[in-house]
């Protein structure tokens, strides 16, 4: 430093000093920016990462002949698993919270009147931000290969959002209309290799892959992010899942509305988002990347059909080749290439997981999924033909591109820039085959016709596909229901069928609502006006209730379970408990908390009560302490007002509101025998509480473990997530499902292959597991 400068520093004042002192450890020259938009992994709109920052035109002297594409599909509203799991129980929270003035909550205060950007009906839709990227990259083709053939075909999956996508693509590519025509391959889970969704056909592939480890991260990096959140709303109780989920509606909210305010960084930090996307990378690690054994195996198929339409002297007159898939695909090709693989320059297969610790962060890790899979992200091969390439002989030369930054691959680096030989990239090739091949064996394939290769480009039986147009009404092709089926879209309402099913089938999951108690007697919790003794019913079920009156919640509660106890169990209850000793393969969720489906005799380890038990107690100091099943009536003999038996024609003064309340002192109330600090409270999930972590974390697992025959849906419209969520995760392991309500609308959203059987459940249970259980008698 200049001894002037030195000495006009030392002459300022120290306020003067602390005027210039930056807010942030930025240096003087400073570059640093961070965009949350580029670290949201799978849920950011598309962006070029420039990593490498190799450039991505062609190398001096080389032109491009043919390319071969892979894409994922572009913006959506949301994504099915993202929505019912972390976003839509996070908006019913904000939507049902009463406790909390946002407009006082700094960072969040936009809560006060923001609504959801997206609808259950939407979710997995393309958006508009969605065609736009989808157009985009057509025209990014366009300019990149002026010399090009422009493609007459394009292939997708058949999901709406790709196939939306590659129509999209179309119309942004082709210069007149019916110029280019879109191949709808079906998703079929028995097509083997031949599919772009191959990893639905490979047995050895779950879904559910890397949630355990993801879990893990999900933990450490959200608790500091919670206690912050709950200190300044601590009516709320932010949870790990709505840190996850509100961080999620930065990506989603900004590809629909433009912009989200979760994407604030005075609301999440860049070390928040760094964290958020760590977690995202281990999923994807163990999921589809080189933390699974069979991500090579199922991605290579479409690697090595791709070079080999790459190295080919004819292309049946067409240059470019893409394809539109899901994002489990691309880094599947990405382990089968040996693209960022995080062991590349060091280390070994065996210890590749080390590279991704759940404890810490990798900053200099090669698997970033944002990087790897935003909306539309694509992977591009070309075949280059170079002259006069200094210190290059002419001749064809192979790159590798990922959202436009070109890729070296690995042992396959003798060309210019970071291209490959022909002789190279034959020999790069066939040792990656040799590493991954065998589909069908590696996969544990069990169906018939199965293939280990991937003939879409060549095989005339998938067909010529559909022509697009710019103006023409828009053509959808799911090759999933015949067209009888379409012409009728009602459930069916058939008892005999419906034996069938059961009888048959070995997976079966059922969810339970009030509607299967109702014939029990039991009244609801709210009277008049959803009142009790004027106070609203639901402003008692609240920690915050107990904690501000603990009497006056013990005395309501005490009265749901005087009420419970005196109700019995119907044929209903009976009939599932049964079918449940039955069917070694079923599980019954219930969302009541009455305790009549455990008096049935249903079988505890077939049973799962989503929202607690009227009849458990517990710490509320959160020692840990449960008192299962207590029948005793009263609770305490504190409590005995709320126990009483009136005749029908008279009412019980504990409901009457004009009758003062009987003065209980606390000492009196149900305390924690355990930590002997605590009291006592009803063990039922109140209004703000999240559910069991560990329950739904085991009813997630044993829906991915395979294929559900049955959903059951009884005495509830499942509007409530997360058990809303549980009928469409079922459909999508192959589930038909069956609705029992007396309230026909109950019937919205089934297709013709479900079932509805309108009525009381306590009646049209028996029927319908008859073939099973066998004849109940009354009383049974």
């Amino acid at each position: 430093m200049a001894p002037s400068l030195a000495r006009e520093l030392l002459q300022l004042t120290p306020l003067a000093l602390l005027a210039i002192q930056p807010c942030s450890a930025a240096s003087l020259y400073s570059t640093y920016k961070f965009s949350p938009l580029e670290h949201l992994g799978g849920v950011a709109p598309y962006f070029e990462p420039q990593d490498p920052p190799a450039s991505p035109s062609p190398p001096q002297g080389c032109t491009a002949e043919r390319a071969v594409y892979l894409s994922r599909h572009a913006a959506i509203y949301a994504n099915d698993y993202d929505y019912e799991e972390y976003i839509e129980p996070f908006v019913s929270k904000v939507e049902n919270n009463t406790a909390v003035d946002w407009t006082k909550v700094p960072a969040l205060n936009f809560l006060a009147d923001w609504t959801a950007p997206m609808s259950d009906a939407e979710q997995e839709l393309l958006n508009r931000v969605g065609k736009l990227e989808a157009a985009q990259l057509a025209v990014t083709l366009s300019f990149r290969y002026p010399n090009l053939k422009l493609p007459s075909r394009v292939w997708t999956s058949s999901a709406e959002r790709t196939v939306k996508s590659a129509e999209s693509f179309a119309r942004g590519l082709e210069l007149d209309d019916n110029e280019m025509s879109v191949v709808n391959i079906y998703e079929s889970s028995k097509s083997g290799a031949n599919s772009l969704t191959p990893y639905k056909s490979c047995p050895a592939y779950s879904s559910s892959f890397g949630s355990d480890q993801s879990g893990e991260h999900l933990k450490k990096f959200t608790k500091p992010i919670m206690a912050r959140l709950n200190a300044m709303a601590p009516g709320f109780n932010f949870t790990a899942n709505d840190v996850y989920g509100m961080m999620e509606l930065c990506g989603y909210e900004s590809v629909i509305r433009g912009s989200s305010p979760f994407c604030d960084l005075d609301l999440f930090s860049p070390d928040d988002w760094l964290g958020w996307e760590y977690t995202a990378d281990i999923m994807y690690h163990y999921n589809v990347g080189y933390g699974n054994r069979i991500s090579g195996v199922v991605g290579m198929p479409w690697f090595n059909a791709s070079a080999n339409v790459l190295m080919a002297d004819s292309t049946d007159k067409q240059d470019m080749f893409v394809s539109f898939t899901h994002r489990e695909l691309p880094p599947m090709v990405f382990v089968a290439m040996g693209l960022f693989n995080d062991s590349a320059f060091g280390g070994s297969e065996s210890s590749i997981n080390d590279t991704m610790p759940l404890d810490r962060i990798n900053y200099r890790r090669a698997w970033k999924s944002s990087n790897l899979l935003p909306f539309m992200s694509n992977l591009a091969i070309e075949r280059l033909n170079c002259s006069g390439s200094y210190g290059y002989e002419d001749g064809d030369y192979y790159r590798v591109l990922v959202n436009s930054a070109p890729q070296p691959m690995p042992d396959c680096t003798d060309g210019p820039g970071t291209t490959c030989s022909r002789t190279g990239f034959e020999k790069y090739v066939q040792d990656r085959v040799d590493m991954f091949q065998g589909f069908s064996e590696k996969c544990g394939v069990e169906y018939d016709n199965s293939t280990d290769t991937y003939s879409i480009y060549s095989d005339p039986a998938v067909g010529n596909g559909t022509f697009v147009g710019k103006s023409c009404v828009s053509r959808r092709f799911f090759w999933t229901r015949s067209t009888e089926d379409a012409k009728s879209m009602a459930p069916r309402p058939s008892i005999d069928e419906f034996k069938q099913l059961v009888n048959s089938g070995n997976r079966i999951l059922a969810l339970c609502g009030a509607g299967l108690s109702a014939v029990s007697g039991l009244p609801t919790f709210r009277g008049a006006g959803g009142l009790w003794r004027n106070h609203e019913a639901t402003s008692l079920a609240t920690p915050e209730a107990f904690e501000a009156d603990p009497s006056l919640v013990w005395l309501f509660y005490a009265w749901r379970r005087h009420m419970a106890l005196k109700a019995q169990p119907n044929q209903g209850h009976y009939a599932l408990a049964e079918l449940a000793r039955k069917k070694d393969n079923f599980l019954c969720l219930t969302q009541n908390v009455d305790g009549l489906s455990p008096r049935a005799g249903h079988p505890e380890s077939k049973l799962r009560l989503l929202h607690g038990s009227l009849l458990d107690n517990k710490c509320f100091n959160e020692c840990g302490y449960v008192d299962r099943n207590n029948l005793s009536d009263p609770v305490c003999p504190a409590l005995a007002s709320a126990a009483e038996d009136y005749p029908p024609d008279q009412t019980l003064p504990l409901l009457d509101p004009a009758v003062p309340v009987p003065p209980i002192d606390v000492a009196d109330l149900p305390h924690c025998p355990n930590c002997k600090r605590g009291l006592l409270r009803p063990g039922v999930v109140w209004f703000g509480e999240p559910l069991d972590e560990l329950m739904i974390m085991g009813v997630e697992n044993w829906i991915m473990q395979g294929q559900i025959d049955v959903m059951l849906v009884i005495g509830t419209a499942a509007t409530v997530y997360p058990a809303a969520g549980y009928t469409r995760k079922a459909k999508r392991r192959g589930a038909v499902v069956a609705v029992v309500n007396p309230d026909p609308d109950s019937a919205a959203g089934l297709s013709a292959s479900d079932f509805f059987f309108q009525g009381d459940a306590s009646q049209i249970l028996p029927q319908l597991f008859e073939g099973v259980i066998g004849k109940m008698e009354n009383g049974d």
